[in-house]
């Protein structure tokens, strides 16, 4: 569910740039799938209502899963790496 909230607040935020990545996902990635425009590509030709993201609940979830599955960290060592573009952050 975080990430459901992360998506949500990023849509419903004026300055998205502040926005973190959901613990337990790349941040990197994040930044790259969330604000290259691919997000928004795909709200506009839903037609989703920013205003009203609750009737879209559903739309958003499987969006998520479809798209930001692939980039949570996975414990490798004593690091946590990321399947997609293969970075490591160390633990705390």
């Amino acid at each position: 569910m975080k990430l459901l909230d992360a998506i949500k607040k990023f849509l419903g935020n004026k300055d998205a740039t502040k926005i973190e990545a959901p613990e337990g996902h790349c941040p990197n990635c994040w930044g790259r799938q969330e604000y290259n425009g691919q997000l928004m590509d795909a709200i506009v030709q839903e037609n989703i209502d920013l205003n009203n993201l609750n009737e879209k609940v559903g739309w958003i979830q499987a969006y998520a899963t479809q798209h930001f599955e692939g980039i949570k960290l996975k414990p490798k060592d004593d690091v946590l790496e990321c399947a997609a573009c293969k970075l490591t952050y160390e633990v705390v």
